[in-house]
């Protein structure tokens, strides 16, 4: 059953013909949508399961000023993860723009049941995906993690790029929403002149860049998926970190992969720091709920 206040399917049905198109060789039968379930869970956009004569595909849409950009940006990140070929996340299709509304389109991936070495084949291939590098921090485009720009500039250090890409913007705008005072102000600003000190120089890795809990799946051949990317090239511990910061992960998960990827002694220690990044997106994004935790590494690290 299609709800009657679904009209923009006939908005994207193309978008499948062609895709059909490219994999068959031949031209594709019309594209009917035949059910679209509304799914749950995202904060941000809304999501459908779209049943078709063609097959199952995952829907985002969003009628945000910025929708278009950040489709586009996660289509692009979505695309450079699959081409690697090291861990799975759904195939993108097309983004699309119409009648004032945006759309991702990509592979549905089933869910399965977890295969006895899901851990650790999950760490070995984010430890695939961290050996491929690049000469610079950044990325080829700034995008988006959640509704907030994400600026890739490229830079040669790790400890600067965390600085004026990461920390620094995000701090002054807590500052200017009034989500942060003064003293935590310059707390910040004598902490981003230490990281030199704290954060040492790694390559440049190819991050997922939000790899949370709730952005990976057990698929349904009992491997690991992963989804809604940040990406650009950058410390592979910032992906540990944030793996670590709302739990969801096995233990096994971290031991493998500090053993695979051979991290640099005082990891443990570090990951607190680059959490500060991911709990200043949270402060700005959900409110002060998320002060103490920054205000704690502030003053731990600074």
């Amino acid at each position: 059953m299609i709800p009657d206040n679904v009209t923009w399917f006939s908005d994207i049905s193309h978008l499948l013909a062609e895709k059909l198109q490219k994999s068959a060789g031949s031209q594709p039968p019309t594209v009917r949508l035949l059910h679209i379930d509304r799914l749950t869970g995202g904060d941000i956009h809304e999501t459908y399961r779209l049943h078709t004569n063609a097959g199952n595909y995952f829907l985002k849409t969003n009628t945000h000023p910025d929708a278009y950009r950040m489709f586009a940006c996660e289509y692009r990140a979505l695309e450079r993860i699959h081409q690697t070929r090291t861990i799975r996340v759904p195939e993108p299709i097309a983004y699309h723009q119409a009648n004032g509304r945006a759309f991702l389109l990509m592979e549905f991936l089933e869910k399965g049941k977890p295969i006895p070495r899901f851990w650790d084949l999950f760490a070995e291939q984010l430890a695939q995906l961290h050996e491929v590098s690049n000469p610079l921090y950044g990325f080829d485009e700034d995008n988006f993690i959640g509704l907030l720009p994400q600026p890739n500039p490229r830079m040669m250090h790790w400890p600067e790029f965390f600085a004026e890409a990461r920390i620094g913007p995000l701090v002054r705008q807590a500052f200017d929403e009034q989500l942060i005072d003064i003293s935590d102000l310059r707390l910040a600003e004598s902490l981003m002149q230490k990281l030199p000190e704290l954060l040492p120089d790694d390559r440049a890795s190819l991050l997922h860049g939000d790899l949370w809990g709730g952005n990976f799946m057990v698929s349904n051949n009992g491997m690991p998926a992963v989804y809604d990317p940040a990406s650009y090239f950058g410390h592979r511990e910032m992906d540990i970190a944030m793996a670590d910061l709302f739990g969801g992960f096995d233990r096994r998960f971290f031991e493998t992969y500090a053993t695979l990827a051979r991290l640099e002694q005082g990891w443990r220690h570090r990951l607190r720091l680059h959490q500060l990044y991911y709990l200043l997106v949270h402060l700005l994004l959900f409110g002060r709920s998320y002060y103490h935790q920054v205000k704690d590494i502030l003053e731990t690290y600074a």
